[in-house]
């Protein structure tokens, strides 16, 4: 009976740490409060649109050899979610990463799914962008992953099984890190 209640004491202790610990950790990052996603149709209007300064806006990424394998971790950490769920895994595609590399330095400047400029996301490349999920503060792929799925939007785009393709972008800026995940058809 005596050991009954001490490990009931140390899972009340156990649960307590997790429970505050968490508390602490979810204050360290963010997620919008909703994912992005678009139909794949081409826009009303006809126009195909392609950021004609996509190469030199994607070139002030400023990351690391380490959040680029973090960026990389984080897919992987994502397809294993698609996979649990019976869905394809999400194939990392250049192109979205250089738009993905546009969206996080852009997120430095205006927290939002929509471009500094006033356009809509998808405007860096509407051939290949169909949904985004930014987050900012977090340091680890697991960190950006679980607030994600902790967000119904976001998680929808992670296990939304037409997306086929996906690059995740991180731009480091004044020591806050800015997460771009871009997906595709």
């Amino acid at each position: 009976m005596k050991s009954k209640k001490i490990i009931q004491a140390i899972s009340a202790i156990v649960f307590a740490l997790v429970l505050v610990l968490g508390i602490f950790s979810a204050g360290k990052g963010e997620v919008p409060s909703d994912a992005a996603r678009r139909d794949d149709t081409v826009p009303g209007d006809g126009i195909v649109y392609i950021d004609p300064n996509i190469t030199a806006l994607a070139d002030q990424l400023s990351g690391t050899a380490e959040s680029k394998a973090i960026a990389k971790a984080a897919l992987d950490t994502i397809n294993n979610a698609r996979a649990g769920s019976g869905l394809g895994t999400l194939t990392w595609s250049t192109g979205l990463e250089q738009a993905s590399a546009v969206r996080a330095v852009e997120a430095a400047q205006l927290w939002s799914h929509t471009r500094p400029d006033g356009s809509e996301y998808w405007t860096v490349n509407s051939n290949l962008v169909y949904g985004e999920n930014l987050a900012k503060g977090y340091d680890s792929a697991e960190a950006a992953f679980n607030a994600w799925m902790a967000s119904p939007t976001h998680k929808d785009n992670i296990l939304f099984g037409s997306f086929k393709t996906a690059a995740i972008a991180i731009h480091i800026q004044g020591g806050q890190w800015y997460w771009a995940n871009e997906f595709g058809y």
